[in-house]
């Protein structure tokens, strides 16, 4: 947008210029905080306020609210605006032309006068005017008078430091001083201020050499530090590096030592689903064989035993039934006969016997001897435990670095 055409957009309505403290009504108009308000005290009525733009009523009369953006707007919109050029002084005017007046092109101060080129001639050409000072145009001769005598400051009073006229010099304070025409008092300060100049000089070369030092140590240290940072990221990330394969390589470990005490317990699980399996086999078996007569039971009992046989834990302890012993041990096979000989008497109540059987052999599971499967982790933590003693390179690497740069 053209500057002209931000500046209107940028205009209150009321004063016609940029906004001061601007507020937005509710019909998204703004207006300058006192102008609105202005208006609004000199015209507000029973039917309520209007906006100047586009004659809205409010009633009652809306609170107004300060619009920051618009604000901002303006205030950086006025910073990028070239500052207004400042007046001219107008020109000292020569007092000798009179119908046409032209420019002074220089003032006497003894005639405290000021001359055109063709007035000046005079002081230029005769011997009568050779003492007469003549200075560039200045209209107002008070700031070159003395404050007590209204006369020219044509003196230098050193002990004082400030420039007095002639009758300072004879009746005022400064009658016993040391003076200087101002001539001389120019010269003299113009030396001491070339001194001093002289010795500034020496003070800024000084300056400026240590300058030259600090951007020199500006850049080594950036230098220096930029190396450090690549030197720390190196080690750094190449420790990162090894704590990432010692990671992936602990947990995978891991991983094979639970795959195998899994594969261990479902081994161990098939075997004893196995077993039991038999065991219920064996006695369904059993069932089946209580219902033959003694003799087949113990024609058939042969084969059944051995199989019970794999499932013992502990000798069969005697029990009692009805009075009478009854001993696993005082049956024995006679391989003549193909049965079983017992040194006891044999009950008549075979289904009794037969439900006592069972008790007589204590079969032996896996459960009962099984040991708890656990993860040997002992040879992985060893492992682990060098991986970590083996970081220390790489915190000692750091350190020294840290260390050497002190």
């Amino acid at each position: 947008m053209a500057a002209a055409g931000l500046t209107e957009e940028l205009t209150c309505a009321v004063c016609l210029s940029l906004y001061q403290d601007p507020v937005a009504l509710p019909c998204q108009h703004s207006f300058c905080a006192k102008c609105i308000g202005d208006a609004w005290d000199h015209s507000e009525s029973l039917c309520g306020v209007n906006c100047p733009q586009c004659r809205r009523t409010f009633n009652p009369r809306p609170s107004l609210v300060k619009n920051h953006t618009l604000q901002n707007i303006v205030e950086k919109y006025s910073q990028s605006q070239p500052p207004a050029p400042a007046a001219r002084p107008s020109p000292v005017m020569c007092e000798y032309c009179i119908d046409s007046p032209s420019p002074a092109v220089k003032t006497c101060l003894k005639c405290e006068t000021s001359f055109c080129s063709h007035h000046l001639q005079p002081h230029l050409t005769k011997q009568v005017y050779k003492d007469h000072g003549l200075i560039e145009p200045i209209a107002d001769f008070t700031t070159r008078q003395c404050p007590t005598h209204k006369k020219v400051l044509e003196f230098y009073c050193e002990q004082d430091q400030e420039c007095v006229c002639i009758s300072c010099t004879v009746i005022g304070k400064h009658k016993s001083h040391s003076l200087l025409t101002v001539e001389e008092a120019k010269d003299k300060m113009k030396e001491i201020l070339k001194n001093k100049l002289e010795n500034i000089r020496k003070v800024r070369k000084d300056w400026s050499s240590e300058q030259q030092d600090l951007k020199q140590s500006e850049i080594e240290v950036k230098r220096f530090s930029k190396e450090l940072k690549e030197k720390l990221s190196a080690t750094f990330s190449e420790w990162r590096k090894q704590l990432e394969e010692d990671e992936k390589s602990t947990l995978g470990m891991i991983d094979e030592e639970m795959q195998r005490v899994l594969s261990q317990i479902t081994s161990n699980s098939d075997s004893l689903l196995k077993k039991m399996e038999e065991i219920n086999i064996i006695d369904k078996e059993l069932q089946e064989q209580e219902q033959k007569d003694p003799l087949s039971f113990l024609q058939d009992a042969k084969q059944l035993h051995s199989r019970f046989s794999i499932f013992e834990t502990s000798e069969p302890r005697v029990t009692q039934e009805a009075g009478i012993p009854l001993n696993y041990n005082s049956f024995h096979f006679n391989e003549n006969t193909g049965g079983f000989n017992q040194s006891l008497g044999f009950s008549s109540k075979k289904h009794q016997r037969m439900r006592r059987f069972e008790q007589l052999v204590q079969l032996k599971t896996s459960t009962s001897q099984q040991k708890r499967h656990t993860m040997n982790l002992s040879n992985i933590a060893s492992i682990v435990q060098k991986n970590f003693n083996e970081y220390q390179k790489y915190q000692t690497t750091i350190i020294d670095m840290l260390r050497q740069s002190c």
